[in-house]
């Protein structure tokens, strides 16, 4: 289901945009112009294909109805395309689709920190799940979820320790008491499938959408992987992680960490895997227009954007393409999302650089 603030988004942001401007400040002509998404993936992606189905959209609601296309700037952990962004003129012909991790670059040099606050914010796209899976593996006593703590070692993938996912696989580790290994540079889901079934690794955070359009009715109901728990954003009351009804059967972390220990998650883990709860999974996708693009005009994307992501053609075919709808984010979502990551504590800061050296070993 979407979700986000989008309640009294135009009238919150024509009387933001009001008070601020100055008096050059002014929605650009794009009429007969060429707008750019820019996202920083590979091409054909799930990041590139989600661009392009919010371009065809977009474009019908956005002022001056401009032909829209999308481009492939990957590279550089997922700053090339990023960095793309942040340098564009700001004319109104750019815009950043963008997989960001913002919540791992804080922990960069000050020097090599991107300036999230310094983009137009526009929304964000995400909300996704990722689930926790391991290899079946009777001769090591795992045969079912709940055998997971007695296993002796539990050998994960992923593309970098710097990933949200993969950090908190293992803090969950730790957590559950289980002796765990990170194997990096493994980018994407199908790499990552191709590693378990070759026995390189035993599972990795896997995105709701492989597993549903490709696991569920594979490996899993072959019995040959075993699906452990999930991440989620947080629940409504912000008390523990919420429930995807698209998952029947699996558990998110709490309730799984709950039903095999006996006791509620806390402690410094439990915050960090909370954290990113809140920062990380509703925005996989961040949605920005280069620094210095006039107010007038970022109020005009941000209306025209959440209207595209309601439109029936938006929805219906990013159902079929992700197999479920995903979570929007409109700008005062996005906007308090950029904020706490700014402010996050120090200790935060530390027991993920804490994580990461032990990862990279």
């Amino acid at each position: 289901m979407i979700q986000g603030r989008l309640k009294g988004l135009i009238a919150t942001s024509a009387i933001v945009a009001a008070a601020a401007l100055p008096a050059t400040a002014q929605v650009i002509d794009l009429e007969g112009n060429t707008v750019t998404i820019v996202h920083n993936a590979s091409p054909g992606g799930s990041t590139g294909l989600t661009a392009q189905l919010a371009a065809d959209a977009w474009t019908q609601t956005m002022a001056g109805n401009p032909t829209m296309v999308v481009q492939s700037v990957e590279g550089g952990a997922l700053a090339r395309g990023i960095l793309q962004v942040m340098n564009a003129r700001p004319d109104g012909r750019t815009i950043g689709w963008v997989a960001w991790q913002g919540s791992t670059r804080i922990l960069d040099p000050e020097d090599r920190q991107i300036p999230f606050q310094d983009f137009g914010l526009i929304g964000g796209v995400g909300g996704m799940t990722f689930i926790a899976h391991t290899s079946a593996a009777p001769d090591r006593g795992m045969n079912e979820p709940a055998d997971l703590p007695n296993l002796e070692h539990y050998r994960f993938g992923g593309y970098s320790p710097r990933s949200g996912p993969a950090i908190r696989t293992a803090v969950a580790m730790d957590m559950l008491g289980v002796d765990w290994s990170f194997v990096s540079g493994m980018s994407g889901d199908t790499p990552l499938e191709a590693a378990r079934q070759r026995g390189e690794i035993d599972g990795y955070p896997v995105t709701a959408v492989y597993y549903q359009q490709t696991m569920r009715d594979g490996v899993v109901a072959d019995g040959s992987d075993i699906p452990l728990f999930y991440f989620s954003p947080p629940n409504e009351d912000g008390t523990g992680l919420s429930v995807d009804p698209n998952l029947e059967g699996i558990l998110p972390f709490d309730q799984y960490f709950t039903q095999v220990t006996g006791a509620a998650p806390e402690g410094p883990g439990w915050e960090m895997i909370q954290y990113h709860a809140r920062v990380t999974d509703p925005i996989n996708w961040l949605v920005v227009a280069p620094p210095g693009t006039p107010e007038e005009h970022l109020a005009m994307l941000r209306e025209s954007f959440a209207e595209a992501v309601q439109s029936e053609e938006f929805q219906t075919r990013a159902a079929e393409l992700l197999g479920q709808v995903p979570t929007i984010s409109y700008y005062e979502d996005v906007q308090a999302i950029v904020d706490e990551i700014a402010a996050t504590p120090e200790a935060m800061r530390d027991l993920q650089r804490e994580y990461i050296a032990r990862m990279e070993r």
